[in-house]
């Protein structure tokens, strides 16, 4: 499945090593505006090559407008779309997207065609469809998130109209939870040839109560089901989660006064519909699989074998995470908004 969404929707497509990544967004109300340079600074912030303790694969990834937008001056003049353009109205068409791969090297992965790399989807992909892209690991890698934080930056734009911002930022790397060492970790990790694991958390100001389904389109499901389609993801917690499983009713339940709640163990959800309150979850990433250390493994005639993931891998996912983990709670906010009132109410 590569569609995302109820109302707001989004189709991903592409490969890590392929010719371009794409998407189509569908779904966004007609005459809504959107700045496509706040597109663009948000893949900037996730693209490889950005900054120390990533991947160094250099990538732009320069946005490509194909349809569903307009470019306007302040006078309402049509102009041309560019990557910079602040001023772009949505059409209510879909809204299609293409990002190039500049730096794919598919030659790369070659010595790995008939090798399973532990703990990718390697060997699972080549039992459900016989096949395999082995360039890199094809739609199982981390490049088709770029995807989906175009999709994500449309959905905060238009849920700033509304009052609400998301954030989600670094809150604990191997262990630890003291970012003044954050860099440090993930550098003692990379010079020994491994990886580290992390945990982000984001928060969701502005929301009003009412959004979300009572049953099975709870908004804490609508969230997880979004956190863990991103690529090692291993965890998802709302509220004071796992915590809650030591407290007492009297200590976790969240008392009520006129001026509001006193506490926010729930995480502003109640009953799979947000009450109001401060959203938080917690995602927690797996340590990256792909690490420049002898691993025992088998290839595809089943016999065992060594590999060794050397290439331009992150050393802790988590840190360009944070960013699609953010981009993905925008979309099903805006979804979830979308569920609950009708399109003309942008």
């Amino acid at each position: 499945m590569n569609t995302f969404g109820n109302i707001f929707r989004l189709t991903s497509f592409g490969e890590s090593h392929g010719k371009a990544i794409g998407g189509v967004i569908d779904g966004l109300p007609a005459g809504c505006v959107i700045s496509l340079r706040k597109v663009q600074e948000a893949l900037d912030r996730r693209r490889p090559g950005s900054r120390p303790g990533v991947s160094p694969r250099r990538e732009s990834d320069r946005l490509q407008i194909l349809s569903g937008l307009m470019a306007i001056d302040r006078e309402g003049v049509p102009g041309e779309l560019l990557d910079d353009t602040d001023l772009a109205v949505t059409l209510g068409t879909p809204v299609g997207f293409l990002i190039p791969n500049l730096d794919a090297r598919p030659g790369a992965y070659d010595r790995l065609r008939e090798t399973y790399r532990p703990g990718h989807a390697d060997f699972t992909y080549d039992r459900k469809y016989g096949l395999r892209d082995w360039r890199g690991g094809g739609r199982s890698s981390g490049r088709e998130t770029a995807a989906r934080v175009v999709a994500g930056s449309f959905a905060s734009q238009l849920l700033e109209t509304k009052g609400i911002s998301i954030s989600a930022s670094i809150s604990e790397i191997g262990g630890c939870s003291d970012a003044a060492r954050f860099d440090s970790i993930i550098e003692e990790a990379r010079t020994a040839g491994d990886s580290v694991g992390g945990a982000v958390i984001c928060r969701i100001s502005g929301v009003p109560a009412g959004l979300g389904e009572p049953v099975f389109g709870k908004l804490q499901q609508m969230l997880a089901s979004a956190m863990f389609s991103i690529g090692g993801v291993h965890g998802f917690e709302y509220g004071d989660g796992f915590s809650l499983c030591g407290m007492r009713g009297s200590q976790a339940d969240d008392r009520i006064t006129p001026e509001g709640f006193l506490s926010n163990h729930c995480g502003g959800i109640l009953g799979g519909i947000s009450n109001g309150d401060e959203i938080i979850f917690r995602v927690g990433f797996k340590p990256t699989p792909s690490i420049a250390l002898p691993l025992e493994t088998i290839d595809r005639q089943g016999n065992t074998a060594e590999v060794k993931t050397c290439g331009r891998h992150d050393p802790c996912i988590a840190v360009r995470g944070a960013e699609v983990v953010k981009a993905m709670a925008a979309i099903v906010m805006l979804d979830a908004w979308l569920v609950n009132l009708s399109a003309k109410d942008f």
